[in-house]
Protein backbone atom coordinates (compact mmCIF):
# COMPACT_ATOMS: atom_id res chain seq x y z
CA UNK A 1 0.00 0.00 0.00
CA UNK A 2 1.21 3.54 -0.75
CA UNK A 3 0.16 6.96 0.49
CA UNK A 4 -2.12 7.57 -2.50
CA UNK A 5 -4.09 4.40 -1.81
CA UNK A 6 -4.52 5.46 1.82
CA UNK A 7 -5.79 8.90 0.82
CA UNK A 8 -8.22 7.36 -1.66
CA UNK A 9 -9.59 4.93 0.94
CA UNK A 10 -11.07 7.56 3.27
CA UNK A 11 -12.42 11.10 3.12
CA UNK A 12 -9.81 12.28 5.59
CA UNK A 13 -6.74 10.54 7.03
CA UNK A 14 -4.58 11.72 9.92
CA UNK A 15 -0.82 11.98 9.60
CA UNK A 16 -0.46 9.51 12.48
CA UNK A 17 -2.55 6.92 10.64
CA UNK A 18 -0.40 7.25 7.53
CA UNK A 19 2.77 6.92 9.61
CA UNK A 20 1.52 3.72 11.25
CA UNK A 21 0.32 2.05 8.05
CA UNK A 22 3.46 2.83 6.03
CA UNK A 23 5.94 2.68 8.89
CA UNK A 24 7.49 6.04 8.03
CA UNK A 25 8.21 9.28 9.88
CA UNK A 26 6.06 12.42 9.94
CA UNK A 27 8.75 14.17 7.84
CA UNK A 28 8.52 11.41 5.23
CA UNK A 29 4.73 11.80 5.13
CA UNK A 30 5.09 15.55 4.52
CA UNK A 31 7.65 14.90 1.78
CA UNK A 32 5.38 12.42 -0.04
CA UNK A 33 2.38 14.74 0.25
CA UNK A 34 4.47 17.54 -1.24
CA UNK A 35 5.53 15.29 -4.13
CA UNK A 36 1.93 14.32 -4.88
CA UNK A 37 0.91 17.98 -4.94
CA UNK A 38 3.76 18.80 -7.31
CA UNK A 39 2.57 16.25 -9.88
CA UNK A 40 -0.99 17.50 -9.86
CA UNK A 41 -2.88 16.01 -6.91
CA UNK A 42 -5.12 18.34 -4.94
CA UNK A 43 -4.65 17.51 -1.26
CA UNK A 44 -6.24 19.51 1.53
CA UNK A 45 -4.45 19.70 4.86
CA UNK A 46 -6.29 20.41 8.13
CA UNK A 47 -5.96 19.78 11.84
CA UNK A 48 -7.73 16.43 11.30
CA UNK A 49 -5.37 15.25 8.58
CA UNK A 50 -5.25 15.03 4.80
CA UNK A 51 -7.99 14.66 2.22
CA UNK A 52 -7.78 14.05 -1.53
CA UNK A 53 -10.06 16.29 -3.59
CA UNK A 54 -10.96 16.72 -7.27
CA UNK A 55 -8.32 14.55 -8.89
CA UNK A 56 -9.92 13.23 -12.06
CA UNK A 57 -8.12 11.91 -15.15
CA UNK A 58 -4.64 12.01 -13.64
CA UNK A 59 -2.24 9.51 -15.19
CA UNK A 60 1.10 8.64 -13.63
CA UNK A 61 2.96 5.82 -11.88
CA UNK A 62 1.02 6.36 -8.65
CA UNK A 63 -2.30 5.88 -10.42
CA UNK A 64 -1.04 2.77 -12.23
CA UNK A 65 0.38 1.13 -9.11
CA UNK A 66 -2.73 1.93 -7.06
CA UNK A 67 -4.88 -0.03 -9.53
CA UNK A 68 -2.79 -3.19 -9.44
CA UNK A 69 -4.71 -5.61 -7.24
CA UNK A 70 -1.78 -7.98 -6.75
CA UNK A 71 2.02 -7.71 -7.00
CA UNK A 72 3.26 -8.60 -10.47
CA UNK A 73 6.72 -9.83 -11.35
CA UNK A 74 6.45 -8.17 -14.76
CA UNK A 75 5.64 -4.86 -13.04
CA UNK A 76 8.05 -4.31 -10.16
CA UNK A 77 8.84 -0.70 -11.02
CA UNK A 78 6.86 1.85 -13.05
CA UNK A 79 8.30 5.17 -14.21
CA UNK A 80 6.14 7.77 -15.92
CA UNK A 81 7.45 10.64 -18.04
CA UNK A 82 5.60 13.55 -19.63
CA UNK A 83 7.69 13.17 -22.77
CA UNK A 84 10.40 10.86 -24.10
CA UNK A 85 11.91 10.19 -27.50
CA UNK A 86 10.94 6.52 -27.09
CA UNK A 87 10.03 4.28 -24.14
CA UNK A 88 11.55 1.40 -26.11
CA UNK A 89 14.92 3.10 -26.40
CA UNK A 90 14.82 4.09 -22.72
CA UNK A 91 14.11 0.55 -21.46
CA UNK A 92 16.75 -0.95 -23.76
CA UNK A 93 19.32 1.32 -22.12
CA UNK A 94 18.25 0.00 -18.71
CA UNK A 95 18.44 -3.57 -20.00
CA UNK A 96 22.02 -3.01 -21.09
CA UNK A 97 22.78 -1.87 -17.52
CA UNK A 98 21.37 -5.18 -16.22
CA UNK A 99 18.21 -3.82 -14.59
CA UNK A 100 15.90 -6.57 -13.36
CA UNK A 101 12.83 -7.93 -15.09
CA UNK A 102 9.65 -5.97 -14.49
CA UNK A 103 10.85 -2.42 -15.14
CA UNK A 104 8.21 -0.46 -17.06
CA UNK A 105 8.52 2.99 -18.59
CA UNK A 106 5.38 4.88 -19.62
CA UNK A 107 5.34 8.15 -21.54
CA UNK A 108 2.55 10.67 -22.04
CA UNK A 109 4.05 11.53 -25.40
CA UNK A 110 6.86 10.14 -27.57
CA UNK A 111 8.75 12.25 -30.08
CA UNK A 112 10.75 9.52 -31.83
CA UNK A 113 8.77 6.30 -31.41
CA UNK A 114 9.00 3.46 -33.89
CA UNK A 115 7.51 0.11 -34.79
CA UNK A 116 8.68 -2.84 -36.87
CA UNK A 117 11.36 -2.05 -39.46
CA UNK A 118 11.72 1.34 -37.72
CA UNK A 119 8.37 2.58 -39.02
CA UNK A 120 7.25 5.77 -37.26
CA UNK A 121 4.35 5.57 -34.82
CA UNK A 122 2.21 8.54 -33.84
CA UNK A 123 2.38 8.89 -30.04
CA UNK A 124 0.34 11.92 -29.05
CA UNK A 125 -0.80 12.74 -25.52
CA UNK A 126 -3.76 10.68 -24.36
CA UNK A 127 -2.54 7.37 -25.72
CA UNK A 128 -0.91 4.54 -23.81
CA UNK A 129 2.75 4.19 -24.73
CA UNK A 130 4.94 1.88 -22.64
CA UNK A 131 7.75 -0.68 -22.72
CA UNK A 132 8.45 -3.63 -20.41
CA UNK A 133 11.78 -5.25 -19.56
CA UNK A 134 11.49 -9.06 -19.57
CA UNK A 135 13.99 -11.84 -18.92
CA UNK A 136 12.20 -15.10 -19.70
CA UNK A 137 13.95 -18.44 -19.32
CA UNK A 138 13.17 -19.54 -22.86
CA UNK A 139 15.26 -20.28 -25.96
CA UNK A 140 16.04 -17.31 -28.23
CA UNK A 141 14.04 -18.91 -31.07
CA UNK A 142 10.94 -18.78 -28.85
CA UNK A 143 11.14 -15.01 -28.31
CA UNK A 144 9.04 -14.08 -31.36
CA UNK A 145 6.05 -15.81 -29.74
CA UNK A 146 6.00 -13.07 -27.10
CA UNK A 147 4.49 -10.76 -29.72
CA UNK A 148 1.67 -13.27 -30.16
CA UNK A 149 0.89 -13.66 -26.46
CA UNK A 150 1.00 -9.89 -25.97
CA UNK A 151 -1.64 -9.66 -28.69
CA UNK A 152 -3.79 -12.17 -26.81
CA UNK A 153 -3.42 -10.18 -23.57
CA UNK A 154 -4.52 -7.01 -25.38
CA UNK A 155 -7.52 -8.74 -26.92
CA UNK A 156 -8.59 -10.11 -23.52
CA UNK A 157 -8.26 -6.63 -22.02
CA UNK A 158 -10.39 -5.05 -24.74
CA UNK A 159 -12.98 -7.75 -24.13
CA UNK A 160 -13.41 -6.39 -20.59
CA UNK A 161 -14.63 -3.19 -22.22
CA UNK A 162 -17.06 -5.27 -24.32
CA UNK A 163 -15.00 -4.65 -27.44
CA UNK A 164 -14.41 -7.40 -29.99
CA UNK A 165 -11.02 -7.19 -31.69
CA UNK A 166 -8.90 -9.13 -34.14
CA UNK A 167 -5.21 -9.91 -34.13
CA UNK A 168 -3.43 -8.99 -37.35
CA UNK A 169 -0.43 -11.27 -37.47
CA UNK A 170 1.99 -10.72 -36.12
CA UNK A 171 2.06 -7.49 -34.14
CA UNK A 172 -1.14 -5.46 -34.51
CA UNK A 173 -4.58 -5.48 -32.91
CA UNK A 174 -7.56 -4.25 -34.93
CA UNK A 175 -11.03 -3.03 -34.01
CA UNK A 176 -13.61 -2.47 -36.77
CA UNK A 177 -10.88 -3.27 -39.31
CA UNK A 178 -8.72 -0.38 -38.05
CA UNK A 179 -5.56 -0.50 -35.98
CA UNK A 180 -5.95 0.20 -32.27
CA UNK A 181 -2.62 -1.17 -30.99
CA UNK A 182 0.83 -2.19 -32.12
CA UNK A 183 3.53 -4.31 -30.52
CA UNK A 184 7.31 -4.35 -30.92
CA UNK A 185 9.57 -6.99 -29.35
CA UNK A 186 13.36 -6.56 -29.38
CA UNK A 187 15.98 -8.66 -27.64
CA UNK A 188 19.61 -9.29 -26.83
CA UNK A 189 20.58 -12.95 -26.90
CA UNK A 190 23.43 -15.38 -27.20
CA UNK A 191 23.33 -18.70 -29.00
CA UNK A 192 21.47 -20.56 -26.26
CA UNK A 193 20.14 -17.89 -23.89
CA UNK A 194 18.25 -14.62 -23.81
CA UNK A 195 19.91 -11.71 -22.04
CA UNK A 196 16.83 -9.51 -22.16
CA UNK A 197 13.68 -8.73 -24.11
CA UNK A 198 12.02 -5.32 -24.34
CA UNK A 199 8.35 -5.36 -25.32
CA UNK A 200 6.97 -2.04 -26.51
CA UNK A 201 3.21 -1.53 -26.75
CA UNK A 202 1.34 1.43 -28.19
CA UNK A 203 -2.44 1.67 -27.73
CA UNK A 204 -4.73 4.40 -29.01
CA UNK A 205 -6.82 5.25 -25.93
CA UNK A 206 -7.91 8.90 -25.67
CA UNK A 207 -5.41 10.39 -28.12
CA UNK A 208 -6.46 12.34 -31.20
CA UNK A 209 -5.32 10.55 -34.33
CA UNK A 210 -3.51 12.50 -37.08
CA UNK A 211 -5.67 13.13 -40.14
CA UNK A 212 -3.59 10.80 -42.30
CA UNK A 213 -4.33 7.87 -39.95
CA UNK A 214 -8.05 8.29 -39.23
CA UNK A 215 -9.11 5.85 -41.96
CA UNK A 216 -6.72 3.11 -40.88
CA UNK A 217 -6.51 3.62 -37.11
CA UNK A 218 -9.01 3.93 -34.26
CA UNK A 219 -8.95 4.88 -30.58
CA UNK A 220 -10.71 3.32 -27.62
CA UNK A 221 -12.40 6.67 -26.97
CA UNK A 222 -13.86 6.63 -30.48
CA UNK A 223 -15.17 3.09 -30.06
CA UNK A 224 -16.76 3.68 -26.64
CA UNK A 225 -17.79 7.30 -27.09
CA UNK A 226 -16.12 8.31 -23.84
CA UNK A 227 -12.68 8.78 -22.31
CA UNK A 228 -11.06 5.75 -20.70
CA UNK A 229 -9.04 5.58 -17.49
CA UNK A 230 -5.61 4.70 -18.88
CA UNK A 231 -4.17 3.64 -15.53
CA UNK A 232 -7.02 1.18 -15.09
CA UNK A 233 -6.59 -0.15 -18.65
CA UNK A 234 -2.86 -0.66 -18.15
CA UNK A 235 -3.38 -2.40 -14.80
CA UNK A 236 -5.92 -4.76 -16.38
CA UNK A 237 -3.58 -5.50 -19.26
CA UNK A 238 -0.57 -6.17 -17.02
CA UNK A 239 -2.54 -8.61 -14.85
CA UNK A 240 -3.71 -10.53 -17.93
CA UNK A 241 -0.29 -10.52 -19.52
CA UNK A 242 1.37 -11.79 -16.32
CA UNK A 243 -0.90 -14.85 -16.29
CA UNK A 244 -0.33 -15.58 -19.98
CA UNK A 245 3.41 -14.92 -19.72
CA UNK A 246 3.82 -17.33 -16.81
CA UNK A 247 1.91 -20.07 -18.64
CA UNK A 248 3.94 -19.49 -21.78
CA UNK A 249 7.27 -19.65 -19.94
CA UNK A 250 6.23 -22.79 -18.04
CA UNK A 251 4.38 -24.82 -20.66
CA UNK A 252 5.06 -23.23 -24.05
CA UNK A 253 2.98 -21.56 -26.72
CA UNK A 254 0.88 -24.45 -27.98
CA UNK A 255 -1.92 -23.87 -25.46
CA UNK A 256 -2.60 -20.44 -27.04
CA UNK A 257 -2.74 -21.48 -30.70
CA UNK A 258 -6.48 -22.14 -30.81
CA UNK A 259 -7.34 -18.84 -29.14
CA UNK A 260 -5.02 -16.91 -31.44
CA UNK A 261 -6.45 -18.50 -34.58
CA UNK A 262 -10.01 -17.91 -33.42
CA UNK A 263 -9.34 -14.18 -33.38
CA UNK A 264 -6.87 -13.79 -36.25
CA UNK A 265 -7.67 -11.17 -38.91
CA UNK A 266 -8.15 -12.11 -42.56
CA UNK A 267 -8.61 -15.80 -41.79
CA UNK A 268 -9.30 -17.81 -44.99
CA UNK A 269 -8.76 -14.70 -47.09
CA UNK A 270 -6.10 -14.11 -49.75
CA UNK A 271 -3.19 -12.15 -48.28
CA UNK A 272 0.38 -11.21 -49.13
CA UNK A 273 3.36 -11.22 -46.77
CA UNK A 274 6.47 -9.16 -47.46
CA UNK A 275 9.49 -10.18 -45.38
CA UNK A 276 11.29 -6.90 -46.12
CA UNK A 277 13.89 -8.60 -48.29
CA UNK A 278 11.92 -8.63 -51.56
CA UNK A 279 10.42 -12.02 -50.77
CA UNK A 280 6.64 -11.98 -51.26
CA UNK A 281 4.33 -14.84 -50.34
CA UNK A 282 0.70 -14.79 -51.53
CA UNK A 283 -2.12 -17.17 -50.78
CA UNK A 284 -4.92 -18.06 -48.39
CA UNK A 285 -4.34 -17.26 -44.72
CA UNK A 286 -4.85 -20.47 -42.73
CA UNK A 287 -3.76 -19.08 -39.36
CA UNK A 288 -0.70 -19.98 -37.30
CA UNK A 289 0.83 -23.32 -36.42
CA UNK A 290 2.05 -24.41 -32.98
CA UNK A 291 5.32 -22.55 -33.56
CA UNK A 292 3.60 -19.24 -34.33
CA UNK A 293 4.38 -19.38 -38.05
CA UNK A 294 1.69 -18.10 -40.40
CA UNK A 295 0.44 -20.85 -42.71
CA UNK A 296 -0.25 -19.70 -46.27
CA UNK A 297 -1.83 -21.96 -48.85
CA UNK A 298 -0.09 -20.81 -52.05
CA UNK A 299 -0.50 -21.99 -55.62
CA UNK A 300 2.52 -24.28 -55.17
CA UNK A 301 1.60 -25.62 -51.74
CA UNK A 302 1.71 -24.74 -48.05
CA UNK A 303 4.27 -22.19 -46.90
CA UNK A 304 4.98 -21.26 -43.27
CA UNK A 305 6.15 -17.69 -42.73
CA UNK A 306 8.18 -16.69 -39.67
CA UNK A 307 7.89 -12.90 -39.98
CA UNK A 308 6.84 -10.16 -42.35
CA UNK A 309 4.25 -7.51 -43.12
CA UNK A 310 0.81 -8.95 -43.87
CA UNK A 311 -1.69 -7.24 -46.15
CA UNK A 312 -5.08 -8.22 -47.42
CA UNK A 313 -4.90 -8.94 -51.18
Amino acid sequence: MNILEILKSKKIVSGNAIEEVLGISRAAVHKQIKTLKQIGYKIKSSSKGYSLIGNKNLFNEYEIESRLKNPLKICKTVKYYKQLPSTQTSVKKLAEKNFEEGFIIVAEKQTNSYGRIKRTWSSNAGGLWFSILLKPLIRPDEASKLTLILSIALKRTLKEYKIDSEIKWSNDVFVNDRKIAGILVEMSAEQDRINWIVAGIGININNKLPAKFVDISISLKEVLGREVDRAEFLAKFLAKFEEIYNNFCNTGFEMFVEEYNRDIAYKNEIVTIDDGYNNIVSGVNLGIDKDGRLMINTKVGLEKVISGTLRRK
